[in-house]
């Protein structure tokens, strides 16, 4: 898959005439999901009981756990980029890479539509794994925060005993969210979406979204007990993805699927 584009780099105009996008492999796409996978997963099971030890509440456990992982993705979708495939840093460039150009409405009303089908594929699908859990056939360990247990219903002493006792009027919590959620969001996007997926479509072609919505799936072993709800999830923002070559939408939806936790979390701070 070839892209040509012009840049503009300090003072010096130059054209990169064909900028190839390399194919990812079997093993090369199966290592690009792995090693994140592993890594959330000592992160979420190893590393939030540590900080909670270490006396942050559970809140503020959480936020470390998932934003490190999620920037350490970020910053190397930047290196792969930039010092491996031998990009510019520049906007151009940045922008065809990664495929952000100028965004439309059209790109807005694809991410929507997405976040619309992926919430209905959620909660069809989760409705199994509410069955699995109830008949014992998957369980969830008893270290995990009631947030991510759906069999824990989430009340104000629920949401007061996470904040570390104070959740009312706690707007720290929302600041603290609402980095969690920039990093989980733009670091997954560019690494997954940005980086991996264009690769995978020199290798696999049309269907590339199928194989990376399967492994997008598998990064989420961290929690083996939502893992069918969030299938639908990653097929479909992959294809969209694909469909496009625009991955405006797959942010959008990404970021409005995610950013319904924030909306909960504001509810609760203000007492709601």
């Amino acid at each position: 898959m070839l892209h040509k584009f012009s840049i503009n780099k300090s003072d010096v105009n130059f054209t990169v005439e064909e900028a190839e996008i390399r194919p990812l492999s079997l093993w090369q796409s199966i290592f690009a999901f792995a090693i994140p996978a592993l890594m959330m997963a000592i992160s979420f099971h190893w590393g939030m009981p540590l900080l909670q030890g270490m006396g942050l509440t559970i809140f503020e456990s959480i936020v470390v756990v998932h934003t490190v992982p999620m920037a350490l993705l970020l910053m190397a979708s930047l290196v792969m980029f930039h010092k491996v495939d031998g990009y510019p840093l520049t906007k151009e460039s940045f922008s065809q890479r990664f495929r952000f150009p100028k965004l439309t409405a059209k790109a807005v009303v694809w991410g929507a539509a997405a976040f619309i089908v992926i919430m209905f594929g959620y909660g069809l699908f989760n409705a199994g794994s509410m069955i699995m859990l109830e008949q014992g056939w998957v369980s969830i360990p008893s270290s995990v925060p009631a947030f991510f247990n759906p069999q824990v219903p989430m009340t104000a002493t629920t949401f007061a005993e996470m904040a570390g006792g104070q959740i009312v009027g706690n707007w720290s919590i929302i600041v603290l969210y609402s980095i969690m959620l920039f990093f989980n969001v733009v670091g997954e996007e560019l690494w997954w979406r940005g980086y991996i997926l264009p690769r995978q479509e020199v290798r696999y072609g049309r269907f590339a979204w199928v194989w990376h919505g399967l492994l997008w799936t598998s990064f989420h072993l961290f929690k083996w007990w939502d893992l069918l709800g969030l299938l639908p999830v990653c097929l479909v923002i992959a294809y969209v993805s694909q469909r496009t070559q625009n991955n405006w939408p797959a942010l959008i939806a990404h970021f409005l699927f995610n950013g319904l936790g924030l909306l909960v979390m504001i509810m609760a701070v203000a007492g709601i």
